[in-house]
């Protein structure tokens, strides 16, 4: 029994061979640099971690914002407020939920800022400056007044975030971490935490301004928390605040996969017609 069709020259199918591994290779890493999602297990862990410090008082994070100026997360307490964990080189997931945030407040345009303020903090300090956070920001508001981009040393960062119940975790150059964001009263407690990345007004705000009215149950934020995974192969394109899908994605993900099918035909023709021919005598 042959391994390769002997009618195909061997040098060739040398050529073909390594041909097909290497594209196999960079289809497995284009995925994968749009896989950054913990496992099932450690979002479930994460959850519940989230859930247990709903009603706890926030602590005293010295941060740093889009301005380069020095303040403390305290000096948000007096009014509701939400605060949204992101990094500036996410190209996917921080984007979409800091384009959720822009659209609440800009459908209550008139609340925003006299009934509740919107914190958004890096948790990627050694690479989002303060210039890259005003450029970031600079994408979803034109006035920092109400809506500060922030960031701090890695210490405050990890406190911060475990206090906020917020996972994340980096792996390379990017970060697995929760699609989140969290409100907190004008006392400094957390209300509660929104799962997902598209959020509508009622959510974010339902808890702000009905707190006895709003219920919300674990399986529906578990459910909400791997939504993420409809972003595959989306792009977010700044200039227009939305998502679009990655279309020269797509195509190489076609066209290398198209390529590896007729490669592997090509090179084991033979033992893939001769496999269903005996496949189709034993059913016969």
């Amino acid at each position: 029994m042959f391994l390769f069709n002997p009618r195909v020259p061997r040098g060739l199918k040398g050529v073909l061979i390594i041909s097909t591994l290497i594209i196999c290779l960079n289809v497995f890493l284009s995925a994968l640099s749009f896989a950054a999602e913990p496992s099932k297990s450690e979002q479930q862990t994460s959850l519940v971690r989230s859930e247990d410090v709903i009603g706890k008082k926030i602590g005293e994070y010295k941060l740093i914002d889009q301005d380069g100026k020095e303040f403390n997360a305290s000096e948000c307490v007096g009014k509701p407020f939400v605060v949204s964990f992101i990094y500036t080189s996410c190209i996917h997931i921080c984007p979409t939920i800091t384009l959720s945030l822009s659209n609440v407040g800009k459908q209550k345009e008139k609340q925003f800022g006299k009934d509740f303020r919107f914190l958004t903090v890096s948790f990627d300090p050694e690479r989002d400056t303060p210039q890259k956070l005003k450029e970031f920001g600079s994408n979803f508001t034109k006035d920092f007044s109400h809506w500060r981009f922030a960031t701090a040393d890695k210490e405050t960062i990890d406190r911060m975030a475990g206090d906020f119940g917020f996972f994340f975790k980096k792996e390379g150059d990017q970060f697995q971490h929760m699609n989140v964001v969290s409100v907190v009263n004008a006392e400094g407690n957390i209300l509660t935490h929104v799962y997902g990345m598209d959020f509508k007004p009622d959510q974010v705000l339902d808890p702000i301004y009905y707190p006895d009215r709003f219920k919300k149950t674990e399986k529906e934020g578990f459910a909400r928390l791997v939504e993420k995974v409809t972003l595959f192969c989306y792009k977010y394109d700044p200039a227009t605040n939305t998502y679009k899908l990655d279309y020269p994605l797509l195509l190489q993900m076609t066209l290398e996969g198209t390529l590896l099918f007729s490669i592997l035909f090509f090179v084991w023709k033979k033992e893939i017609i001769g496999f269903f021919s005996r496949f189709r005598k034993q059913k016969a």
